[in-house]
């Protein structure tokens, strides 16, 4: 008996050592598979490479889902390069705020309210493990709210000021930038120093004011006034004004405009996390890196490359002043601030519909590809649940 349960126990020995050498031998197999592949990448020459790499970018952008997903980052990406241009000039022509402070409030508030909106995206992606559709409807979601709140900021703006011979003239008998008060002053037209005059009207310099006399600070020799200006009247008496400019005087709105704007930065960085992952799970394994390199290729060239030049130019024309240097135009002095924020503020909302209906088209075919994949899988499993039925009933007539 002691002898049959060792020889039992001798042969189950045998048969788990043989599994287990079968099991090394397998994953041996895989690993020389594996490094022969990697070999073999490494080997390609660049011929080799130069030749497959069109049939790889065209199964790439013939790839729908790929495709919408990258034109729909594109126009992110084209929002946020005129934002990070041109935004700080944006706030002080319409607030009228220092250079420092405008930057200072987009470092402050616009930036961590898009670093928000990432991390949002990924936490809410990695906690319901969401699927390709899911993913889409989430940036669908986050675009759909972000035009929301965004389009209330086409409103929420300052009017231009009112600048004597530019925006404001009391006469249209003289020509741009003249006035019949400072005629016998011969002002320079190059001449740019402004100030406010009494009279709540921007002028161009004290010499187109009409002043007469500079009061000065003895102490740091700043100019504290500019008094007997003709130009400026109040009461019947000649006025003064004070160097600078007047200032749109709208403080009020700025507030709710920069709420509005990080609120609608943290909604649309939301689909940033999940557009990535449509992109890395809806093409094949292998062109996993070669997709991540064309998608920000097509990045820099379609959106980060003319996107401020689309922007500058959309701002040029809003231009109404616009100073000059060999009969030139140099830098604009005044801006049509109702039109500056009609064109800035509408091309970002454009590029945000852009981006919205690239997401809900891939949302769509998304769904349509689930509805196909599930209608399938029921042709697939009727005939198995027949046979799984065995034999058919019997009819009662057949009984009798």
């Amino acid at each position: 008996m002691i002898w049959e349960r060792k020889s039992k126990f001798s042969g189950n020995f045998g048969v788990v050592a043989s599994g287990k050498e079968s099991n090394s031998k397998k994953s041996e197999n895989v690993f020389r598979q594996l490094r022969s592949r990697s070999e073999h990448v490494q080997n390609l020459s660049l011929t080799e490479f130069i030749k497959h790499f069109p049939v790889v970018l065209l199964r790439n952008l013939r790839h729908p889902v790929y495709l919408l997903v990258v034109l729909a980052q594109v126009n992110l990406s084209a929002m946020v390069a005129g934002l990070a241009t041109f935004m700080g000039k944006f706030l002080e022509r319409q607030f009228s705020l220092t250079a420092s402070l405008a930057n200072m409030i987009i470092g402050a508030v616009n930036i961590p309210g898009a670093m928000v909106g990432i991390v949002v995206g990924g936490a809410i992606l990695k906690r319901f493990q969401m699927s390709l559709r899911q993913c889409s409807a989430m940036c669908v979601l986050g675009m759909f709210l972000c035009l929301l709140v965004a389009f209330p900021l086409l409103f929420l703006g300052c009017p231009t000021q009112k600048v004597a011979g530019v925006t404001y003239s009391e006469s249209s008998k003289f020509g741009h930038h003249a006035l019949e008060c400072n005629l016998q002053c011969n002002c320079p037209e190059k001449a740019y120093n402004p100030i406010c005059g009494s009279n709540s009207i921007e002028y161009i310099s004290p010499c187109s004011a009409g002043c007469r006399v500079v009061n000065t600070n003895a102490d740091n020799n700043s100019v504290l006034n500019y008094t007997n200006c003709s130009c400026i009247s109040k009461n019947g008496l000649e006025g003064f004004a004070k160097p600078g400019t007047c200032g749109t005087g709208c403080s009020h709105l700025f507030l709710p405009f920069v709420v509005l704007s990080c609120l609608a930065g943290i909604l649309a960085s939301t689909s940033h996390t999940p557009s990535f992952m449509l992109i890395l799970r809806s093409i094949q394994p292998e062109d996993k890196s070669f997709a991540v390199g064309i998608q920000f290729m097509l990045l820099r060239v379609l959106a980060w490359m003319p996107g401020p030049v689309l922007y500058g130019s959309a701002i040029d024309t809003t231009c109404i002043f616009w100073e000059k240097k060999c009969d030139r135009k140099a830098a604009c002095r005044y801006y049509d601030n109702n039109l500056f924020r009609q064109r800035y503020l509408g091309l970002q909302f454009f590029f945000e519909v852009g981006a919205f209906l690239c997401f809900t088209t891939v949302y769509v075919i998304l769904r349509r590809q689930e509805r196909e994949a599930s209608s399938a899988a029921e042709t697939k499993a009727d005939p198995e649940k027949e046979k799984l039925s065995g034999n058919p009933v019997k009819s009662p007539e057949s009984k009798v």
